[in-house]
């Protein structure tokens, strides 16, 4: 009642429409409500600019990022391994089985059978060196694990850190 008598009262004053005068009511409140926030201290109640930044950029980050035939918890599907795409999927659950770096990965592939997918997680392979290693395998298997240096990127140096995570049979 006390505000259309008052918006009564104010459209007889300057012949303005409701609509008009609840647009500058609208403005005129909004306004006080960002006077009285900022000199509330509003960084205190309301999130900060660097952890709104810090939240935009991760998100980001997982816009950009793409499938890889895992589930949201980074376990592989080899259903859909034939859709890999280039860049591993961001998760936010790890997955207790599987480790979060590739230097800590401990499991075994088989060269001759591993997927791109597969071939990434270990130690040193990025996709460009797995679709070698899947290349050379289409035109040879490979009858030791040794044989993996003849791929193109794979030298000694690399051979050591994934040899215990791959076997031909």
């Amino acid at each position: 009642m006390f505000w259309a008598n008052l918006i009564a009262k104010i459209q007889t004053h300057t012949s303005m429409t409701k609509n008009e005068i609840y647009a500058i009511l609208f403005i005129f409140g909004f306004g006080f409500l960002g006077f009285a926030l900022k000199s509330l201290n509003a960084k205190e109640i309301f999130i900060s600019n660097d952890e709104y930044n810090s939240a935009t950029v991760s998100a980001m980050k997982v816009e950009r990022s793409t499938f890889i035939s895992t589930d949201f918890r980074n376990n592989p599907n080899p259903l859909l391994a034939s859709a890999d795409t280039l860049k591993p999927k961001e998760t936010f659950f790890p997955s207790p089985n599987r480790p979060s770096k590739k230097s800590e990965f401990s499991g075994i592939f088989n060269i001759n059978t591993a997927s791109k997918v597969q071939l990434m997680q270990l130690p040193g392979i990025g996709e460009k060196t797995a679709l070698a290693i899947i290349e050379y395998r289409n035109n040879k298997k490979f009858n030791s694990i040794e044989e993996i240096m003849n791929v193109k990127g794979i030298g000694p140096k690399k051979f050591e850190k994934i040899k215990n995570n791959i076997t031909v049979q």
